[in-house]
């Protein structure tokens, strides 16, 4: 029948026995209750006197737990429920360029856990990109900014959940010393990949991971096994461990009470309200890490305690017990009892007023925590329930008992442990009693009432906590009074948070607030200008920067250049490359040389490409045949030249565009030139010298026209038909445009379909070629090599088919043209002039100013050019104008002798229609000339007297004509 004839087995095989081989033939049933019952109750107190120190063995194992250890042999524990773990290293190996990485396996525990919640690097909690499920790679997110710096994931983790199949780990494989055969299977562990950065890292990482610990086998109502789930229930965490033979006793199920372990199990979850207002919980749960070197016996104790358990050994099977109210199975009355009994009640050394529970608290980390009963302020306790009161109806003696829960993780099951224990101790009477064959029915853990008339009692409640089987076949019974009292919970106080103390991290550092950049030009006492990339940085609101450094590169280049490290706040970068883009980067540094992440900005160099200034105060003042023209010079360092045109447009309308080049170039630092006066608009823009202009012409209009009188010769257009000679340019609209460097045939899809672009851009953006020219059809020929004026007059405009709002890119305060688009900044077109004397040599093309030109024969062309090829110049008209001021020769005192003169003109007319005026000198009466045999190049002059013969005289003449 029932009794403690054989209890469980160390792995030595090393048996318990009786109550009485323990205590030498003493009963004391309340130091039998705390070392016998399978370590439901076993006080430090009860422990030989050691000096206090501070911590005690159960605090010294609960901070092993958390640390990371090195070996290749050590045991593994067993996690029940949630813990916060270390590890131990079993691999560890660096590679990489300078050892950037080191690797390592740390194995948790035995598997298979139900799931990894959280990882811990050097007591920081790491942000993953997702969930770490099990053979998942993951890095770093880029949320976490301690392991997430300067763009980089500096872990990479691999999580393995302990099932027997596993494979290798893909994050350690690329290593030679560990192959596709290191699957550690039945082991969680974490495959780890850390890159060296001296800001996250002060040396080997510390990793602690938060486990749901092992998938363990739980029981239906009808005792059938469901498939392995993680459970906290302590009563299947005891079953999962008593059968296992890897880490366990491997007890076969056969020699378990099945029904007794369910029965607990439902006790265990029986759900109690912590404190008013809170969410119900489970009056038991294990969270608990088992050392796998310890004795079976101490880690059954353990999980047994936790429950408030016993494990008696009943009709060759272990049974569950959980010490709870119920009811009696057995009365015993004095008709049962053999001989006398013994009674004892509550003594100095069995009782306590004041009971300290130590339990293992999530709230601080996973180490290990007190609670105490009565607490500390007892004011809102009934008065018997005070500490004080206790203690005085104690002679005054502080009775202090330490109890240690490794399995408890809430503070309220801890509070009512500690709660129980102390009114047991206080509460509980002691019986030893002989029984004849009917006790034979009893069993560790049962509740038994006794009546007994000599004592008072009937059918009062005991609970057996041991039973000796004597020669003569009576059973010995050790008994405690059971008051149902003492298990129904109390409602507790809500646990307060304790504040935080937030001290920096030294690992920790806040970045720079801000890095803008900007850029200007700089110039050189010898004149010369270069561009410079000014660093303003915003303060980190870090209280221990040391240091900024700052880092710049092209865009286009791999690594860093460190340019500065100071206090400073503000840096210059001198002599960087025009158009370029360049990316800053810049950290705060403390004193102990940790770093923050880097804080980046990059910016596209405009100091030299940004337009120069508009040209101001421009003038003009005309006398005689030349018209003065001047300005004030523009501040801009990077100034090259002023271009000046003209337009013949007098009412206002002349505009850059449609002008044609009066002047080139005007170097600097020239503020005036002289140019021909004419009635017109002249206009000036500056140009610098990456070749860019002003935004905005500036332009006066001259009403005044030269005194000189000027002839026209011929006038020649082109529009509308433009029927020269076309390179690259083709006839839109009666109008000159760039062609396409793209085919209609290449495109694809559906025209409507395309939002980002008009249908006469093409397929793609930016696809005009970027130059081309228009030869004209017309030669002009004045019919002999003259000097003649040449005027133009260019109409164009300027189209950006790609130019949709919608599809702009970009700052719009970082772009070369105009808010409105300005596409003639990228696009432009000028006449080029070339001249022959015969129609067969030439001269090559050249920039057509309006000015006077040597030739005979005149040649133009428009070249129209693209800078950014998604615009063209579009010109709708030109004409070209040819004519020739008036000249006049003279001579004086020429004789002319008897027979005709002829005057020859030192250059030909144009025309014949010219005029002559002679003068004869010392004349007389009657004498007269004729003039005849008019060229271009002479005339005939003869003179007679009166009488019409020929004479010989001294005249002067002048010759005014074209």
């Amino acid at each position: 029948m029932g009794g403690v004839v054989e209890t469980i087995l160390d792995k030595g095989s090393k048996a318990i026995g009786s109550v009485f081989s323990i205590f030498n033939g003493t009963f004391n049933p309340y130091v039998a209750l705390g070392v016998f019952a399978i370590g439901w109750l076993f006080s430090r107190s009860i422990k030989p006197d050691v000096p206090d120190f501070g911590t005690n063995d159960f605090e010294e194992t609960e901070r092993g737990i958390l640390l990371n250890k090195q070996s290749n042999n050590a045991c593994l524990p067993i996690i029940y429920g949630e813990r916060l773990v270390g590890g131990t290293r079993v691999f560890i190996e660096t590679s990489g360029t300078d050892n950037t990485y080191l690797y390592v396996a740390l194995a948790l525990s035995e598997g298979e856990v139900n799931s990894i919640e959280e990882i811990r690097v050097d007591d920081k909690v790491v942000t993953f990109d997702g969930a770490l499920t099990h053979g998942t790679v993951r890095e770093v997110a880029s949320s976490d900014s301690v392991f997430y710096k300067d763009s980089t994931s500096h872990i990479q983790i691999q999580a393995f959940m302990g099932t027997d199949d596993q494979v290798a780990s893909s994050v350690l494989t690329p290593l030679s010393s560990w192959g596709s055969n290191h699957r550690l299977r039945g082991i969680c562990y974490l495959a780890l990949r850390f890159k060296w950065n001296q800001d996250v890292f002060g040396g080997i990482p510390q990793v602690q991971a938060k486990v749901k610990g092992k998938k363990i086998v739980t029981l239906a109502s009808n005792l059938s096994e469901q498939t392995a789930s993680f459970s906290t229930n302590p009563a299947f965490c005891l079953l999962d461990y008593l059968r296992n033979e890897r880490y366990g006793k491997g007890i076969a199920t056969s020699s378990l009470d099945l029904q007794s372990f369910y029965d607990a199990s439902q006790v265990c979850v029986t759900q109690v309200t912590p404190y008013s207002g809170g969410s119900d919980i489970n009056i038991f749960d294990c969270n608990a890490v088992i050392d796998t070197s310890k004795k079976v016996l101490d880690n059954v104790r353990d999980i047994v305690k936790g429950m408030r358990g016993y494990l008696p050994y009943v009709q060759g099977k272990y049974k569950l017990v959980i010490e709870t109210t119920g009811t009696a199975s057995v009365s015993l009355t004095e008709d049962d009892i053999i001989g006398g009994y013994s009674l004892a009640s509550p003594t100095k050394n069995s009782k306590y007023n004041r009971v300290i529970v130590s339990y293992v608290d999530p709230a601080r980390n996973y180490q290990v925590n007190e609670v105490q009963y009565p607490a500390i302020d007892d004011s809102g306790y009934a008065n018997e329930d005070k500490h004080a009161t206790m203690k005085s109806a104690d002679g005054g003696f502080l009775l202090e008992g330490r109890f240690d829960f490794r399995t408890i993780t809430s503070t309220y099951q801890a509070e009512e442990m500690a709660e129980i224990i102390l009114r047991r101790s206080r509460e509980s009477l002691g019986l030893s009693i002989n029984c004849g064959f009917k006790a034979y029915e009893l069993h560790i853990g049962d509740i038994v009432n006794v009546t007994l008339s000599s004592l008072g009692f009937s059918s009062k409640a005991f609970r057996v906590l041991s039973m000796t089987f004597n020669e003569d076949y009576t059973i010995n019974l050790n008994l405690v009074e059971c008051q149902a009292s003492h298990y129904t919970w109390s409602t507790k106080g809500q646990v307060s948070s304790t504040p935080s103390t937030t001290l920096p991290n030294p690992f920790t550092v806040q970045a720079p607030a801000s890095v803008t950049l900007s850029d200007q030009l700089i110039e050189y006492n010898d004149g010369t200008v270069i561009v410079a990339l000014d660093v303003s940085v915003g303060a980190s609101p870090d209280s221990f920067i040391d240091f900024y450094q700052v880092e710049y590169k092209l865009s286009s280049d791999s690594n860093f250049i460190i340019y500065a490290q100071g206090s400073g706040l503000n840096h210059r970068v001198l002599n960087v490359i025009d158009q370029e883009t360049y990316d800053v980067r810049v950290k705060a540094v403390i004193t102990l040389g940790v770093s923050s992440s880097y804080v980046s900005a990059q910016r596209q160099i405009v100091g030299a490409i940004l337009p120069p200034s508009d040209v101001q105060d421009l003038s003009c003042n005309i006398t005689g045949q030349d018209a003065h023209l001047s300005w004030t010079a523009i501040g801009d360092l990077d100034l090259a030249f002023y271009q000046i045109r003209f337009s013949d447009k007098t009412d206002g309308t002349g505009e850059w565009l449609n002008s044609v080049n009066l002047v080139t170039k005007v170097s600097r630092p020239a503020t005036s030139v002289t140019v021909p006066a004419r009635a017109g608009t002249y206009l000036i823009k500056a140009v610098d010298k990456l070749g860019n202009f002003s935004s905005n012409a500036t332009a006066i209009v001259s009403n005044v026209v030269s005194a000189e009188n000027f002839n026209s010769i011929t006038s020649v257009s082109e529009h509308p038909t433009f029927a020269g000679t076309k390179t690259n340019v083709s006839i839109s609209d009666d109008a000159l445009i760039l062609n396409s460097s793209e085919l209609i045939d290449s495109a694809s899809g559906l025209f409507d379909a395309n939002t980002t672009r008009f249908f006469d851009s093409g397929v793609a953006n930016a696809d005009f070629l970027a130059s081309g020219n228009y030869e004209f059809a017309n030669v002009i020929d004045i019919g002999a090599k003259h000097t003649a004026r040449v005027t133009a007059s260019l109409t164009q405009s300027a189209r950006n088919p790609d130019d949709l709002f919608d599809n702009k890119s970009g700052n719009i305060d970082d772009a070369k043209s105009n808010f409105d688009g300005d596409t003639p900044a990228n696009c432009d077109a000028h006449l080029e002039i070339a001249t022959s004397d015969d129609n067969s040599t030439y001269t090559s093309f050249q920039g057509f100013v309006i000015g006077n030109y040597t030739a005979r024969f005149f040649k133009f062309r428009i070249v129209m050019t693209s800078t950014d090829l998604a615009s063209t110049p579009v010109i709708s008209e030109v004409i070209i104008t040819v004519d020739m001021i008036d000249r006049i020769f003279s001579g004086n005192d020429i004789a002319s002798g008897t027979s005709t003169k002829t005057v020859s003109f030192t250059t030909p007319f144009k025309t014949t229609a010219y005029a002559v005026g002679i003068t004869m000198e010392d004349a007389n009466t009657g004498d007269f000339f004729t003039v005849s045999n008019k060229t271009v190049n002479s005339f005939d002059v003869l003179f007679k007297n009166s009488s019409g013969t020929n004479i010989s005289k001294q005249f002067d003449f002048i010759a005014k004509g074209f």
